[in-house]
C-alpha cells in the first residue's frame, strides 16, 4: 500500500548516485532520471512539485512541456524502482501527491539521512562524556562518505544550499571525531585523521585547535607551538586576520605548560 517502501531499496546520494535492489545495482537510465531522484532525495518524505521536478530534469528555461511528458519520465523510474509492481497498482516508493510526487524512504535507507543522523548522535555523545561511542558514530558516518553529494546537480540553484549543507555537516564530524579520540586517549590517531581534514580545508580554526591539543597531549609542545605559528601564518596571508579566542587561548595555555591541558593516559596495550 502507498506510504510503505521496499526494505531492499538503499539509497546511496554521498557520492555518485547509486540505488540498490537486495544488493543489485538498479538501472536509472540518463541524467534526467538521476536529476529527478536527486531531487526527490533531497527533499526524501516531503511532497515534490511536479514544475520543480520538470525543471530538475529539463531546466527552468526549457520549452513548456506536457504534464503527460513528465508524467512518462515518472513512470521510468517508477518501474526501475519497483520492477515487480503489477500494472495499475498504486506505487509504493514514488506516491503522486497533490501536484507533485513524494518519495518514500526509509531514513535508514537513503545514505545521506543516515549520515545526518549519526552526525547528531556522535554530537550528542561526545558531551555527554561517551568519547568512545562518539567516536564510533562519526566514524561510520564518515564510513558513508563516498564524495559529494548529488554530484550531477550539486551546483543547481535547488540542489547546492542542500549540497553545501551536508559538506559542513561532514567538516563537523570530522572535528567531533578527532576530539572524541582525543579525549578517548588516543591522540596519535586524532592526528592521522587531522592530516586528511586539514588537507582538504585548512582554514578550519578547530582543525588546528585539535592537532595542537593531540600534539600538546603526545609530549610534542614544541610541535604544537609550530602549528600555530604556520595556522597564525596562513591565515594573516589567506584571509588578512589573527587567529580566533580559541586558538590564541590554545597557545597561551601551552606556552604556560597548563596541567589542565593534560588528558587520560593512553590505552594500556595488553602484551601477551
Amino acid at each position: 500500500m502507498p506510504g510503505t517502501t521496499s526494505p531492499q531499496l538503499s539509497f546511496h546520494d554521498l557520492g555518485p548516485l547509486e540505488v540498490l535492489r537486495g544488493g543489485t545495482p538498479v538501472a536509472l537510465g540518463g541524467a534526467r532520471l538521476h536529476a529527478a531522484l536527486s531531487l526527490l532525495l533531497v527533499h526524501a518524505g516531503r511532497p515534490v512539485p511536479a514544475d520543480a521536478l520538470g525543471d530538475a530534469m529539463w531546466g527552468e528555461r526549457s520549452p513548456g512541456r506536457s504534464s503527460s511528458t513528465l508524467d512518462s519520465h515518472v513512470w521510468r523510474l517508477r518501474r526501475a524502482l519497483e520492477p515487480g509492481r503489477p500494472p495499475g497498482a498504486p506505487s509504493a516508493v514514488l506516491v503522486r501527491e497533490p501536484g507533485g510526487y513524494r518519495l518514500v524512504a526509509d531514513p535508514g535507507s537513503v545514505d545521506s539521512r543516515r549520515f545526518a543522523r549519526l552526525a547528531a548522535a556522535a554530537a550528542a555523545l561526545l558531551p555527554a562524556g561517551r568519547p568512545h561511542e562518539a567516536a564510533a558514530a562519526a566514524e561510520q558516518a564518515l564510513g558513508l562518505w563516498r564524495g559529494r553529494p548529488w554530484p550531477t546537480v550539486a551546483d543547481r540553484p535547488w540542489a547546492a544550499p542542500d549540497v553545501a549543507r551536508v559538506e559542513e555537516l561532514r567538516d563537523q564530524v570530522r572535528e567531533v571525531l578527532a576530539e572524541a579520540l582525543i579525549a578517548a586517549g588516543a591522540p596519535q590517531r586524532a592526528l592521522l585523521e587531522l592530516g586528511s581534514s586539514l588537507a582538504q580545508t585548512p582554514l578550519r580554526e578547530r582543525l588546528w585547535a585539535l592537532r595542537m591539543l593531540a600534539q600538546h597531549r603526545l609530549g610534542r609542545a614544541e610541535e604544537a607551538l609550530r602549528s600555530y605559528r604556520q595556522v597564525r601564518a596562513m591565515l594573516l596571508d589567506e584571509l588578512g586576520l589573527e587567529p580566533g579566542a580559541e586558538l590564541r587561548g590554545l597557545h597561551r595555555r601551552i606556552l604556560a605548560a597548563d596541567p589542565t591541558l593534560a588528558g587520560p593516559p593512553a590505552p594500556r596495550v595488553a602484551t601477551g
